[in-house]
């Protein structure tokens, strides 16, 4: 028997040995998951119902020159109702109130809205929604209705803000606004002004925490944490919408009546830089047209007879030329080892002077110009060109821009042909927008003006703008007296009898510029041409400047600069000037001047008095 009790206690006390340590393990398990790991499962448990959400700002506007929105971010809200977070005092007392002030707000009779709570409050919905893409304001009321107005904790409100960009003008100028997103790595990627001026639109984005309520919906916590948005500023870019319209629609006509494969124009303020217009059009497979790239800024093409300024200006700054002296066209026809320079004309200008090599666009007699005077000192020609800045990019921001390329006998690829084919055109690379920038220096008295596409920027909503200034690229693209010869060579490109241009001498507004037949696709069976035309007006007191360029016209129905790309720049130039009267500029000091010394002249002279 005494053994029989004695078994039954070790038995006992074996048990009680085990529980024991098992006790001490579960209460050293505890102690550990509580001092020890405690904050790491706290964290992972938090995590898996508190959530940090990034809130977007809203991105600032763009605006026109004249003020007519451009780009503009839409902020709506969908409002949800957590029914189990309401007590039940303040539910059943309040319910019918909250289905009233719905009624009175929103769509619904109030039973509707009473039924509907009631159901999701039975059913523990803790999502249910109220109402989508609703303004401000009617957020700002619903906050104010029963139940609603005790906020996120206490009374179920909840608020998700959307931000949708829109674009007032549709297809006009769609690919200058353009358009920014953030891709998978977080980086900003967009073309056009959206892109460029990204950094003042963009804002600062806030942080939100969200509690996991049900079926993958977080709710929004009110707290210490979260940290509100900052909203990206709005942009007063430099484009007119009115001047838009315009090159738009001449551009369009002409593109369609060419059944060109695209074409671009821009319109520039001389003084400032500032660009009024830009439109871009290319062709779809069914033959309609759309803003399908900025060929403006990103296409780099072989100006052809437009670098002729350039050429011109080299030459005369180098004094290797004189205006009056006498060049052989050689019958329109050079030969360069095989290859071969023709003019226009069949048969060529026979001997004439460089004016009339400008103004007829001779292309023989401008490469002979710079082959006799370069000849063994190619450096020389291209330096100049370097030193007016003609190889430099405009770097306006805007993704896109190729350099430009101008060869240097330094380099690998310079050859026998180069000199000769940069003299009137050809081996070199600019985009329409490089083009222009030149001529509106010309036209700006030799200051070489930085275009640029920004106004002035502020905060939404603000009437306080800071506003940017002009940036100059070359203070003097040329002497004086080579500036005087080559705006008269412009102008007599319209207005003298040899003129390429004649054809668009208008009797409302001078015109100066030159135009521009390149050929592009030689040495195969596809040949076509680029139709420009660049220059500015008025021509003798110069307000804007322009560039139309038409890409590969049919040739069937004309592919000559003077026909396919000068009329779009008359017109422009005609109804810009109607529309927008240009307002003489007078320096008041001298006249002020004249009239004290004239009235000098009446006291001292008593004739002279009584002649007035």
């Amino acid at each position: 028997m005494e053994n029989k009790n004695n078994s039954f206690l070790w038995r006992l006390y074996l048990i009680s040995s085990i529980l024991l340590i098992f006790g001490i393990g579960i209460g050293y398990k505890l102690f550990y998951l509580q001092f020890v790991e405690g904050e790491k499962y706290r964290k992972i448990a938090e995590d898996k119902t508190l959530k940090s959400f990034t809130v977007n700002s809203v991105r600032g506007n763009i605006f026109s020159e004249d003020g007519s929105l451009l780009a503009t971010s839409t902020t709506k809200y969908d409002i949800y109702f957590d029914s189990k977070t309401v007590s039940k005092n303040t539910f059943d007392s309040e319910i019918k109130n909250l289905s009233i002030s719905l009624s009175n707000h929103l769509d619904r009779e109030e039973k509707f809205w009473y039924d509907y709570i009631i159901d999701a409050r039975e059913n523990g919905n803790r999502f249910l929604p109220i109402a989508k893409n609703i303004s401000q304001d009617l957020v700002q009321k619903l906050k104010t209705f029963p139940i609603l107005r005790y906020g996120s904790i206490r009374g179920g409100l909840i608020i998700e803000r959307k931000i949708k960009r829109d674009y007032p003008l549709g297809k006009i100028a769609e690919r200058t606004i353009g358009y920014e997103r953030i891709d998978e790595k977080g980086n900003y990627r967009g073309v056009g002004l959206e892109h460029a001026f990204g950094p003042y639109l963009r804002g600062k984005n806030g942080q939100m925490i969200k509690r996991k309520i049900s079926n993958g919906q977080w709710k929004v916590l009110e707290n210490n944490v979260n940290k509100e948005p900052i909203d990206g500023l709005d942009v007063r870019t430099t484009l007119n919408t009115s001047m838009q319209d315009i090159v738009h629609d001449y551009l369009l006509e002409q593109t369609q009546k060419y059944e060109a494969d695209h074409s671009t124009a821009i319109l520039m303020e001389v003084e400032t830089g500032k660009i009024r217009a830009i439109s871009n059009f290319g062709k779809t497979d069914d033959g309609k047209y759309y803003e399908k790239l900025n060929y403006s800024i990103g296409e780099a093409t072989e100006p052809g007879s437009t670098f002729k300024l350039m050429t011109m200006i080299a030459a005369l700054e180098d004094q290797v030329i004189d205006t009056l002296q006498m060049i052989d066209t050689e019958n329109g026809e050079l030969d360069f080892y095989g290859f071969k320079v023709r003019d226009s004309r069949e048969g060529g200008y026979g001997k004439i002077n460089a004016m009339d090599i400008f103004r007829l666009s001779s292309n023989t007699g401008m490469v002979k110009i710079i082959t006799d005077a370069y000849k063994g000192k190619s450096e020389k020609f291209v330096n100049r060109l370097y030193n007016m800045g003609v190889n430099n990019p405009i770097d306006l921001g805007i993704k896109g821009e190729p350099n430009p390329k101008i060869p240097h006998p330094s380099e690998n690829d310079w050859n026998g042909l180069s000199l000769p084919w940069m003299s009137y055109g050809y081996g070199i690379l600019l985009t329409p927008l490089q083009i222009l920038s030149f001529y509106n220096g010309i036209a700006n008295n030799g200051e070489m003006v930085k275009p640029t596409f920004l106004e002035s920027t502020s905060k939404l909503g603000s009437t306080n703008f800071y506003e940017f200034k002009k940036e100059i690229i070359n203070p003097s693209i040329c002497s004086k007296k080579t500036l005087s010869i080559v705006q008269k060579m412009l102008l007599d490109v319209i207005h003298h009898k040899n003129g390429t241009a004649k054809n668009i001498k208008s009797e409302h507004i001078k015109i100066a510029g030159k135009t521009g037949t390149a050929q592009i696709g030689y040495g195969t069976d596809e040949i076509n041409y680029i139709s420009s035309f660049v220059g500015y007006f008025p021509a003798d007191q110069p307000k804007y400047s322009c560039i139309v360029v038409v890409n590969s016209p049919n040739k069937d129905i004309g592919y000559y600069g003077s026909d396919v790309a000068a009329p779009v720049f008359k017109r422009i130039a005609e109804k810009i000037s109607s529309r927008f009267p240009i307002i003489e500029k007078h320096n008041y000091e001298q006249i002020i001047e004249k009239i004290k010394i004239s009235q000098k002249q009446n006291k001292s002279n008593p004739k002279n008095k009584l002649d007035s």
